[in-house]
């Protein structure tokens, strides 16, 4: 019986699909599309009325585009916010809601120009695309009805397959209004002019510029007609509050884009927790002051003191230490925070991260940036959320103004400013390409990655919260193919004890299936990211520095609890890794074993049983790379890191404005030491995996495949895009692809082979 009733909602849920399809081609515009959508859906499932409400970003507001059985001249003129009504609560819950006397429901808000008051019923379902409610679904009767689980599922299941044609509808509109500009060129507000930049983050986007610039703040008034205890109380408000926001920043960049950005915040908290950045502005409001000018003062002599430094590592500590004044003054009432409520493509020269971790990415379309230390960061940034991006210069971008209409491509780092209706026409066909694209993109999620002759790749996910292990099945993620530890330690004022280490490691563990492997990176910190109970000293140069296994060998007490936790937490579960980082020589990795294995011999003593836990390096220093062999016999596999190998093999600081593009992980030495260890870890039999930036690099991921290596771990969101790429070459063109790209001499060349080799590809 259950069979069959499953049978007859697949044949009907496969006709209303097919009928959507014959409007969809059949319709002459998009107001036509949903209209004729509307009544069909409330002909087939038998209502009195079928709507369709879009939720307009620009405006904050649902509208209502389609109906058939309120009164139809309301289209378009009925609106209303997330907040208000029972449509609003269906896309503020991301769920289906049902009411049968919807009158009676503390949410329902009347609306007495769509004639609606003579339905009773009311069923609501979200329409999402890429897992966001971008409007809503709803039917009414006339008498009160509730609605079976059966007839809720069969309007989510309809909702699901008219959500991407909807959007595709719309797209259709804007793309309409879009390549109808030369209504702008008449007013000759601009003639089209094209930037030729540098490929930031892959797509096109059509849009009008957001000039985001953070507010500079007005000096707050100095003297205080209060007492000096209830501006104290105010500061410590205002500290505590920031504090919190900050540690939120960091779990909802870590879930939304990966953990590498989220890292930024952690030097936030360095500042907020300095004890003489705190006294300071204790002292001054001790002499009278108010808390605000007290902040004020004392973040203007420490940015005052970077700007005679020049260095760029220090000059992007002095945009962290703006973010966090900035944060602390909104917090006593000062509004400094640049947040837009637009909608269109962002422009940004000095963009703080709290700015980028509070930006609304339903608005933003498309991302132009002139360069600068925040290159890296934004560039992973747009990637995770599918935002195009290009960098351009300096100079080309003080010619952009708010309000001029944009086109851009990521793809080749091309910007338009003014495009006329030629390109416009070209951008429309290339955006449908790309709505085609990803509408596909989330079928990977639980397919295996192939490449097309068979060969299996494993993705899996760079993690670095205990929360983050919802990333996994949310896409397509095969494992954790590195925990960031340190994340967890930063998030602490005080070093976590053993027991507590054990539990954040064991409820990880239990989140994760048991066949699906879960590495686990010791503390990796340095004086460039470290919480300020370390203890670490300002180091020069902290990326050469006493960092990492190097200062934990000399200080044993943390890394010995470390390792104990995480041998308690595994127990005997056969999928827990351990990965070194930060080795330069075999002694070190020796010398990690042993520690290892007196911590295991501890625990066995005592009676409490211990996993085989395989241990492996990080090959992210040139050294080992070139003596690889010697490394071999004392690990059970090897791990690139991308990121740090690529900055200290070409010498570049990927934060430094001046020599930012010269950052490549595909040039041919960084691939050439690669191509080295993968060759020697065959020799050895021993399993390679990557975890970084170029892991996710849809031209970086061909290349690593090509070079052997079937393990690739990265930020959870990109894994789909990766996944969809690898589908889309052979492993023997991959192979060929890598040996050509040996020989080279740059990395554009690397990359142009690549983009020749895969003309049809979106990424």
């Amino acid at each position: 019986m259950a069979t069959s009733e499953s049978q007859d909602q697949l044949y009907f849920a496969l006709q209303t699909f097919t009928e959507v399809n014959r409007i969809i081609t059949s319709s002459h515009n998009s107001d036509e599309t949903l209209a004729r959508t509307a009544k069909m859906i409330a002909k087939r499932i038998n209502v009195d009325a079928c709507s369709i409400y879009i939720y307009d970003s620009d405006r904050g507001v649902l509208i209502l585009k389609a109906t058939h059985g309120l009164d139809s001249s309301t289209i378009e003129t009925v609106y209303m916010l997330p907040s208000e009504g029972l449509v609003g609560l269906v896309l503020e819950r991301s769920a289906p809601v049902q009411e049968s006397q919807m009158q009676n429901h503390p949410r329902f808000k009347a609306f007495p120009q769509t004639k609606e008051d003579s339905f009773s019923s009311f069923l609501g379902v979200p329409l999402i695309e890429h897992r966001r409610s971008f409007g809503v679904l709803v039917v009414h009767t006339t008498e009160p009805r509730t609605f079976s689980p059966q007839e809720v599922q069969l309007l989510g299941s309809i909702a699901t397959q008219i959500s991407s044609l909807v959007s595709k509808a719309l797209l259709m509109k804007e793309l309409d209004t879009a390549t109808q500009e030369p209504s702008i060129s008449k007013k000759r507000k601009g003639e089209t002019h094209q930037f030729s930049g540098q490929a930031v983050a892959y797509g096109v986007a059509i849009g009008k510029a957001v000039l985001l610039q953070q507010s500079d703040v007005e000096e707050p008034q100095q003297k205080s007609s209060r007492s000096s205890e209830s501006e104290m109380s105010d500061f410590q408000a205002a500290m505590d509050h920031t504090i919190s926001d900050t540690l939120e920043l960091i779990e909802k960049v870590s879930d939304k884009v990966g953990t590498e950005e989220a890292s930024i915040f952690h030097a936030h908290l360095m500042f907020l927790e300095d004890q003489h950045f705190q006294e300071k502005i204790k002292s001054s409001i001790e002499s009278g002051n108010t808390a605000s000018w007290s902040i004020y003062q004392t973040v203007e002599e420490y940015l005052g003191a970077f700007a005679e430094i020049k260095d760029p590592y220090l000059s992007e500590k002095g945009a962290d230490l703006k973010d966090v004044g900035y944060r602390l003054l909104h917090y006593l009432g000062h509004e400094v925070l640049s947040v837009t409520k637009k909608t269109g493509i962002l422009i940004m020269r000095q963009l703080l991260p709290g700015d980028i971790a509070r930006l609304d990415t339903t608005r933003i379309k498309g991302i132009i940036l002139s360069k600068g230390g925040v290159v890296s960061h934004a560039a992973i940034l747009a990637r995770s959320l599918r935002i195009p991006a290009v960098c351009i210069e300096d100079h080309e971008l003080d010619q952009i103004h708010d309000g001029d209409p944009l086109a851009i491509n990521g793809d080749s780092g091309v910007a338009v400013a003014y495009p006329d209706k030629k390109i416009l026409e070209e951008f429309k066909k290339l955006l449908v390409e790309q709505q085609n694209y990803f509408e596909h993109l989330d079928d990977f999620r639980d397919v295996p990655c192939k490449t097309t002759d068979g060969t299996r790749i494993s993705l899996l996910a760079n993690i670095a919260l205990g929360s983050d292990e919802v990333q996994l099945p949310r896409y397509g993620a095969e494992g954790v193919g590195l925990f960031r530890t340190e994340f967890y330690f930063l998030s602490l004022d005080r070093y976590p004890s053993v027991s507590e280490q054990t539990q954040v490691y064991r409820d990880l563990l239990g989140n994760v299936p048991e066949d699906k492997p879960v590495i686990f990176r010791t503390l990796d910190v340095g004086a460039d990211k470290a919480a300020p109970y370390m203890g670490f000293q300002d180091e020069e140069n902290p990326f050469l520095g006493y960092r990492a296994v190097r200062r934990q060998l000399k200080q044993k007490t943390v890394l010995k609890e470390q390792l104990t936790a995480l041998l308690m937490a595994a127990e005997t579960r056969p999928n827990v890794r351990l990965l070194f980082p930060m080795i330069t020589n075999v002694n070190e990795i020796i010398q990690a074993r042993e520690l290892f294995q007196e911590c295991r011999l501890e625990l066995e003593a005592n009676g409490s049983p211990t996993a085989e836990i395989e241990i492996g390096m990080m090959f992210e220093v040139p050294s080992t790379l070139l003596l690889c062999e010697k490394f071999m016999n004392e690990i059970d596999f090897c791990s690139i890191g991308s990121n740090d190998l690529t900055q200290y093999v070409l010498a570049v600081d990927r934060n430094n404005q001046h020599i930012a593009d010269l950052y490549d992980p595909l040039h041919p030495a960084v691939l050439q030491l690669i191509d080295k260890l993968v060759k020697t870890a065959q020799e050895y039999q021993k399993p390679v995996e990557i975890c970084g930036e170029m892991a996710s690099d849809p031209d970086g991921c061909v290349i690593l495949a090509g070079l052997g290596i079937n393990s690739l771990s990265m930020n959870a969101p990109l894994i789909p895009v990766v996944k969809r790429r690898l589908s889309e070459i052979s492993i023997a063109d991959a192979k060929s692809l890598a040996e050509r790209a040996l020989e080279v001499t740059s990395p554009m060349e690397v990359r142009k082979m690549i983009r020749e080799s895969l003309p049809d590809s979106h990424s």
